[in-house]
């Protein structure tokens, strides 16, 4: 199961009231009340309509249950770009979101505007596509909006960023806790945008020692009103802000269930957390009855996430060397720091070292490999490294049907009688594993680093 073993009904308290003293819940701040027109009523079927509005996507899977459900790439700075979302449909995805875009710095930065969008929009194989959008102020988030939603098929409010980077721009997870502005922010989008506006959630934190708080029926009635404002659509992460790095625990695919039972009737909801194969796919839509998935980490080390494997009827396993040559051929059809979507070479390295994590561990050539993407500048550099590890391969006799995770579990300790995840902590043992941090860790350093504090 993805990340452990997954929460299930009868399985005692829910993690989702992990506490964490240190990080107290921010300063609430108070919003002037807008005079807003009243969003339009949902289609409820508008999801189902926009996956067979574009059937690029021809894959067929054995289980009736993935018949229109959404199979979705996350927004992942550094991590959604073009050419990566393109090699995810090629493999099942059927609904992509963009890396997180920053509204005020749409605005104002020319620089990071050419980066993160190209005014001709997305190619036409990169559809159906959301893009996410954080921010707080809702006059500035619609200008950027605007400008983008021609190009795209929704706006996602990012409302799930726990990362304190996010606490200092007043976004994310944060906004959670701002009701006012939260729901003022969703109207303002969804009364005057032509695309349906979507918001990605977490389930609100707990508060304190108070037994009879109910953390999910709380989050419920956040969410309602959200609906209430004009949101098409809510992802929903299930965990809390305060379930990150090495807290981050199960998921909780129940909490899950219990809000789409309460609104999947008004709207689609779709599930993220704790997929790690299409068999957790598979298992988290029987559990939840969501009308999708979202993943973000686990694709990044095997984008065909999505395929279903293993049985005559499925689609073989492909190689981790095949999909990286395949990424980076469209890295130069499309290069990810032109209309963009990513930072250039950072952003090719890093799907490199997790698409490729297993042969970086090699303590053979593991060491040479990893030094030489850490330095290499051009396409013809990066394709160089994939050759040489496929010259590995050969010589060894590399049976591609034997690849297992490798990335996705690299923080993972088991209990060697139950097999459970005991603890997510950093373990760097003598094969020399490479020094890596969580996801969200990675997006929050790598923000600061291409715009530094202004986020």
């Amino acid at each position: 199961m993805g990340y452990g073993k997954i929460r299930m009904p009868g399985d005692g308290p829910s993690l989702s009231n992990t506490k964490t003293p240190l990080d107290a819940p921010p300063t609430t701040s108070q919003s002037p009340t807008l005079t807003l027109p009243v969003a339009p009523p949902v289609d409820r079927q508008w999801l189902q309509k926009l996956l067979y509005r574009y059937p690029t996507n021809t894959t067929e899977h054995t289980d009736p249950i993935l018949d229109n459900k959404a199979l979705v790439v996350a927004p992942m700075v550094d991590a959604s770009d073009l050419p990566f979302r393109i090699l995810c449909r090629r493999y099942g995805s059927n609904l992509c979101y963009t890396p997180m875009i920053h509204a005020r710095m749409f605005l104002t930065n020319p620089h990071y505007r050419t980066q993160f969008w190209s005014d001709s929009g997305m190619p036409t194989e990169d559809r159906p596509l959301i893009a996410q959008l954080c921010g707080s102020d809702p006059e500035i988030l619609l200008e950027t909006a605007k400008l983008i939603e021609g190009g795209v098929d929704g706006i996602d409010l990012n409302c799930g960023c726990p990362q304190g980077i996010a606490k200092r721009g007043n976004y994310g997870a944060f906004l959670l806790e701002q009701e006012e502005l939260l729901v003022e922010i969703v109207r303002t989008l969804a009364s005057n945008l032509s695309v349906p506006v979507s918001v990605k959630v977490r389930l609100l934190p707990d508060r304190g020692n108070d037994n009879t708080y109910d953390v999910v029926e709380d989050s419920i009635r956040l969410y309602t009103k959200l609906i209430d404002a004009g949101a098409s659509l809510l992802t929903l992460h299930g965990r809390t802000r305060l379930q990150k790095g090495h807290e981050t625990g199960y998921c909780d695919w129940d909490a899950i269930r219990r809000v789409v039972a309460a609104l999947g009737h008004r709207v689609p909801i779709l599930a993220n957390g704790g997929i790690e194969t299409m068999e957790d796919v598979v298992e988290c839509l029987k559990v939840t009855g969501v009308d999708g998935i979202m993943s973000s980490e686990a694709i990044l080390e095997y984008p065909p996430l999505f395929q279903q494997v293993g049985s005559s009827n499925d689609a073989p396993r492909v190689g981790r060397v095949r999909l990286a040559r395949e990424y980076l051929e469209l890295c130069g059809e499309y290069p990810p720091d032109e209309g963009g979507q990513g930072s250039g070479t950072k952003c090719i390295r890093s799907h490199l070292h997790r698409i490729l994590h297993a042969d970086l561990q090699n303590p053979t050539y593991g060491t040479t490999h990893r030094d030489a993407i850490n330095v290499a500048q051009t396409l013809s550099d990066f394709t160089a490294i994939v050759d040489a590890i496929d010259a590995h391969h050969v010589e060894i006799n590399h049976n591609v049907s034997n690849e297992t995770r490798s990335w996705y579990v690299r923080h993972r300790i088991l209990d060697p009688e139950t097999g459970d995840m005991v603890k997510n902590t950093h373990r760097f043992d003598k094969t020399k594993e490479v020094k890596s941090v969580e996801l969200d860790e990675d997006t929050s350093a790598c923000i600061k680093n291409m715009f530094g504090d202004e986020w």
